[in-house]
């Protein structure tokens, strides 16, 4: 299931300080997803930029919702 690779991928990138700088340094939102898939992908954690995406609305979402 692809939430559940990108939630891999998510946990690799908290243990390893390597790709978090990777991911950082990129300021284009574009370049950013494209970079991300790629980088899952090589690693075994196969996910579109558009699960990526819907992952970052939804941490957005909630991010708001705990403002009232």
């Amino acid at each position: 299931m692809p939430r559940e690779a990108f939630e891999r991928f998510r946990a690799l990138v908290l243990r390893e300080p390597e790709l978090q700088a990777r991911l950082r340094d990129v300021q284009d939102p574009a370049a950013f997803l494209e970079l991300a898939v790629r980088l899952g992908g090589e690693r075994g954690c196969h996910f579109t930029s558009e699960e990526v995406r819907a992952v970052w609305q939804e941490a957005r979402r909630a991010w708001f919702e705990r403002w009232p």
